[in-house]
């Protein structure tokens, strides 16, 4: 009687498999923390941006002041609209927003006590607020800047925020947040 070969796969052949899957995926890893942090910068500000056109839009709508206030001590904890008329955030807030577990760092620059941003009846602004967002990936720090030009619009930048207020119009960016 003749035996019959085993087919399958030996030790060698499975663990050479493994190694080499093992290095192509410790090459993508980099690349997908990117697009990671990429992704909650645009979460984030997709989020911050909506709330700032909210705001101007109640302001005018209403025809009464409207303020973006902070929900904690920095604007990292997230944001709430009130009516002018409010400092801090209520329990029935216009919107709000609560921030993410994956940390998003939001800071701003030109609000007013660095608390709040007001939007008029006009829906206009004062001092050309700014908000940096910023995250860390794979080495590389991510920064996105969103600003709001004094008739209340509001405009990206990858990177740091310019230093004067910009009032021509942009479509928003995101590509190339990260460095």
């Amino acid at each position: 009687m003749v035996a019959q070969p085993i087919r399958g796969l030996s030790l060698f052949e499975l663990l050479a498999t493994l190694a080499i899957l093992a290095a192509l995926v410790s090459l993508a890893t980099p690349s997908f923390s990117r697009m990671l942090a990429e992704q909650r910068l645009r979460y984030v500000g997709t989020e911050l941006r909506l709330s700032l056109s909210s705001a101007r839009s109640e302001a005018v709508k209403r025809n009464e002041g409207v303020a973006l206030l902070r929900r904690e001590a920095d604007w990292s904890g997230g944001w709430c609209l009130e009516p002018s008329t409010e400092a801090t955030c209520t329990d029935l807030p216009i919107q709000q927003f609560q921030m993410p577990a994956e940390r998003v760092v939001l800071s701003a620059e030109n609000t007013t006590a660095g608390t709040a941003v007001q939007f008029n009846a006009w829906g206009r602004v004062a001092d050309c607020p700014k908000f940096t967002l910023a995250t860390t990936a794979a080495g590389a720090t991510c920064r996105l800047c969103l600003l709001v030009t004094p008739d209340g619009r509001v405009q990206s930048h990858t990177g740091d925020c310019p230093s004067a207020c910009d009032t021509s119009g942009e479509a928003m960016t995101w590509s190339g947040a990260c460095s």
